[in-house]
């Protein structure tokens, strides 16, 4: 890091210090298919970021810096002034508006926040540009603590604020103090879960172009093509229908990309301005520094129960860590609301109350990553039913058993009034217990005869899927979400899929087209699906929020199921036969018990384009092969149970997993690889959640880890296989009877590796029960010396 001068309480300093882009750390895992689009004269970008968490900008110097032989241009908020404000009208509590400029003017409010922005013919010579560039700080308080930020007389970072909190709600349902005061046990405890990043294989990428006929090229790492047109449209000033999104192979979202940030309108901006390609790729450093942080919470919670197990009541007051803005578009709530809102997870908690509070920090802001509020909300819940379990002689497995809903009891409405639609939760539950040999496993000693101790934990979860309208609004979010999708045959047979959804690693183009073709009868192989682009696909929200199976399936579902009523009409009239007595099957047409009476698919759909004299007559059935149709379901609730095996070295705080498995039911699967790369590839991260990963920022908003040098994330070497299983109980409200599968695995690994840990300290004094993320040597060997626990303030 470059020393700061101080002058008279004035900092001067040059932007973010950065290593070259041909640094291999640097380029490890660059938006690489961002990076392969090649437009003759394309200019390239780079950004002068705030070295300062908490300044006011004095003077920014720019006359070096336009000097420079290679510089074309240099755009400020003086030019370019547009930002964006995150608001949900109809939320429970009380929201305030949180402007966020795409580029900082009088004020920065965390470390890496752009101020400038460089366009020269390479992006090695935009960076030597930036170094040029000199500003002058007025250094402000800088908040790393949240609850520092919190204080009456915290200085402000947004001015226009009367507190740093912008947010809160509270919410009770039952005779919440009644049940505490009756009570056998009630155990209270903070959590405090790390802040993280969802650091994707490929960072973020964008690229813009301004066509001839005035109309506007965006390519973007994003996962929501269609949300992200409209978005450019409305904050620049520009027709939609003129926009083309297009969101190319990236390698990894989950969730970070489902975000609009600053430089997906800045590009788009300067395309517009200098009528030439422009093109930025943000390297790991720049990655860590501004893209969405996510899961840091800190979390009061205190759990009722009976001498029994049984759960009566729920207190919570969850305290989310925005950063510097509401990031755009799911705001800082999306943590802190979801969670509480799903508090009471599979159990049947008659009482609850809850205190949400958002506030404002000088951190990059927060934003969705897989698990979304529920993996910090679950590990709350799930660390104190732990500690009761053990104070009251009990195995979590006990009070997992007397407190889950119990299968008859389906649609089950919670007391946070989410609506279940189905599920077993017992039978899963057994069924990882079963694998994962766990009752066996803890019957044996501990100890180990090379001094090391054992440990298993069990952890069970209920992931909220398909976020369409319904369930955003049972997680508190009152938005409008659903999807569209187009289903075309060709005169040929051949089948066209245009999605609204957007596959980044999850299967879609294999999992859409087998939809489509099952509902229409047609070899999987005719089936075509377009997605990632607004000039080929249909309009939806996106993926993301373990929606795409649900929604974009269901919609594939009610557009096919149209087509092939009026493909088998069609054959009915040429084939003189009634409608209902026709199959399709792999492409073939036939009457039900006489199979030598067919014809294939691909010569109906010929007679349909062509042969106006063997078809219908056109007012009783229009010779077209196509339908577009709107998914908007109902909530379905997913659920699963994770176990996992550790070896600790006491004197080390050293972890070592030995043994994972999950049990999922996502509903019916469509391609149940897929779901089990889905629950590996969840499993991974929640593990990265639960053991190494945490953005660590000091008291001046310096971000200390920014590089894969210091950032630590699971890799082959961390974990062994991932043992996957399912039971299988449909939604009997979606179409297909399908669930979600993206979110799971990332709600309840990493409290199974917390519980493992617990249960390997079961024999030293007291329930020794992790109440942090993530839970590295550090934090177990405080765990063990009782230091540096969370303590209520």
């Amino acid at each position: 890091m470059k020393k700061p001068i101080e002058i008279a309480g004035v900092t001067k300093h040059i932007g973010v210090p950065r290593k070259r882009t041909e640094d291999p750390q640097i380029l490890m895992g660059q938006a690489k298919y961002v990076d392969d689009i090649k437009l003759p004269g394309t200019l390239e970008v780079a950004f002068f970021r705030s070295t300062h968490a908490h300044a006011r900008i004095k003077n920014l110097k720019l006359d070096a810096a336009k000097a420079h032989p290679d510089c074309h241009h240099i755009f400020t908020n003086n030019e370019f002034s547009a930002g964006a404000t995150t608001f949900f009208p109809g939320t429970r509590g009380t929201l305030h508006p949180v402007l966020m400029p795409f580029l900082a003017k009088d004020k920065v409010r965390f470390v890496g926040e752009i101020i400038a922005a460089v366009v020269a013919p390479s992006r090695y010579i935009a960076e030597d540009i930036v170094d040029l560039i000199e500003v002058d700080y007025e250094t402000l308080p800088a908040y790393n603590d949240v609850e520092d930020a919190m204080q009456p007389d915290a200085a402000l970072i947004h001015e226009d604020l009367e507190s740093n909190i912008y947010y809160a709600d509270s919410f009770s349902n039952g005779d919440v103090d009644k049940a505490f005061a009756e009570a056998d046990l009630v155990v209270s405890e903070k959590i405090a879960t790390g802040r993280t990043s969802a650091a994707p294989m490929e960072t973020r990428g964008v690229m813009a172009t301004w066509g001839w006929d005035d109309t506007l090229t965006v390519w973007s790492s994003t996962q929501m093509p269609y949300p992200l047109r409209t978005s450019i449209a409305v904050n620049l000033g520009i027709p939609e229908q003129t926009i083309r999104v297009v969101a190319p192979t990236v390698g990894g979202g989950f969730g970070q990309k489902a975000h609009f940030f600053p430089d997906e309108f800045i590009l788009p901006w300067i395309a517009k301005e200098i009528k030439k390609p422009v093109k930025w790729v943000e390297d790991r450093r720049e990655h860590l520094l501004s893209a969405a942080h996510a899961k840091q919470c800190t979390i009061y919670m205190s759990i009722a129960f009976n001498k029994d197990g049984t759960m009566v009541g729920m207190k919570i007051k969850n305290i989310g860590d925005s950063g510097a803005y509401s990031q755009y578009p799911w705001s800082g709530l999306i943590e802190s609301v979801a969670a509480n809102n799903g508090a009471p997870g599979a159990f049947t908690v008659p009482n609850i109350s809850f205190e949400t509070v958002i506030c404002l920090t000088n951190k990059m802001s927060t934003g969705a990553y897989r698990g979304v509020g529920w993996s910090a909300g679950c590990y709350a819940r799930e660390m104190v039913m732990t500690k009761a379990a053990r104070l009251l002689n009990l195995d979590i497995v006990d009070i997992y058993r007397k407190n889950f809903i119990r299968h008859d009891e389906f649609p089950y409405t919670t007391s946070t009034n989410q609506t279940y639609d189905s599920g077993d939760y017992h039978k899963v539950l057994e069924k990882c217990l079963e694998l994962s040999d766990y009752a066996s496993t803890k019957k044996q000693s501990r100890a180990t005869e090379d001094g090391k101790l054992k440990g298993v934990g069990i952890a069970f979860f209920v992931e909220q899927t398909n976020w369409g309208s319904r369930s955003a609004e049972e997680s508190g979010f009152p938005a409008t979400l659903h999807d569209t999708t187009t289903v075309e045959m060709d005169p040929t047979g051949k089948v066209t899929v245009r999605s609204g959804q957007f596959s980044h690693g999850q299967g879609l183009k294999t999992t859409l087209a087998q939809v489509a073709a099952e509902t229409l009868g047609v070899p999987f192989e005719d089936v075509v699906v377009l997605d990632g682009d607004t000039a080929t696909g249909a309009y939806g929200m996106g993926t993301f929020a373990s929606r795409s199976a649900v929604i974009g399936g269901g919609s594939v579902i009610r557009a096919a199921t149209d087509v092939r009523n009026k493909l088998l009409t069609i054959a009915a009239h040429v084939m003189e036969a009634n409608a209902a007595d026709l199959e399709i099957d792999e492409g073939k047409i036939y009457v039900k018990g006489s199979p030598d009476r067919s014809m294939t698919v691909a010569e109906i759909a010929y007679i349909t384009f062509y042969d106006r004299f063997a078809r219908p007559d056109e007012d009783e059935v229009e010779p077209t092969l196509s339908a577009t149709r709107h998914y908007d379901p109902p909530a379905a609730y997913a659920n699963g149970s994770h176990a996992v095996h550790i070896e600790l070295d006491p004197l080390t705080g050293k972890l070592d997993i030995k043994r994972i498995v999950a049990v999922e039911d996502c509903g019916n699967m469509i391609n149940p690889k897929v779901v089990d790369g889905q629950m590996r590839g969840g499993a991974s991260q929640g593990l990265g959640m639960g053991l190494l990963e945490s953005l660590e920022y000091d008291e001046s908003g310096q971000l200390k880890n920014a590089s894969f040098m210091d950032f630590l994330i699971p890799n082959a070497t961390t974990l062994p296989d991932i043992e996957c299983a399912h039971i299988v109980t449909p939604s009997p409200y979606t179409e297909g009877g399908f669930k979600g599968a993206g979110e799971a695995a990332m709600l309840s690994v990493h409290i199974a590796l917390s519980n493992a840990l617990a249960d390997a300290l079961s024999e030293y004094d007291g329930p020794l029960v992790p109440m942090v993320t993530p839970i590295g040597p550090q934090q177990v060997m405080d765990l063990i010396n009782n230091v540096n626990q969370p303590q209520a303030r």
